[in-house]
């Protein structure tokens, strides 16, 4: 992966997280670095995938299948970014202010 395509994603999850508090977003930060990685590389991997299949299909018969190791790969990356971004989304979410969110008129 080229370094400025990291370097852009992981000030695209930072701006994410705009509102969040300083001192967390330093605590967390190598989780928004894991994150990027994850993310660049999920994406590569999708991309083979769309190329190659994730499950080879016998040419004579169609019952006879094996699931190609790209496949358990991308499951696992999946996982992985699914967990780093639910542990991000748990602590540096902002709560947003829905009560003046211009609906009320409409009550």
């Amino acid at each position: 992966m080229e370094n400025q395509e990291i370097v852009d994603e992981i000030a695209r999850l930072k701006a994410e997280f705009a509102g969040a508090d300083e001192n967390k977003m330093k605590v967390l930060e190598a989780l928004i670095e894991q994150a990027a990685y994850e993310r660049l590389y999920l994406k590569r991997l999708n991309e083979q995938a769309l190329v190659t299949g994730l499950v080879k299909i016998h040419p004579e018969n169609a019952m006879l299948q094996k699931t190609l190791p790209i496949a358990g790969v991308i499951a696992k990356h999946s996982a992985a970014l699914t967990n780093i971004m639910d542990k991000l989304m748990k602590h540096l979410a902002v709560e947003s202010d829905d009560e003046d969110d211009g609906l009320d008129e409409y009550a």
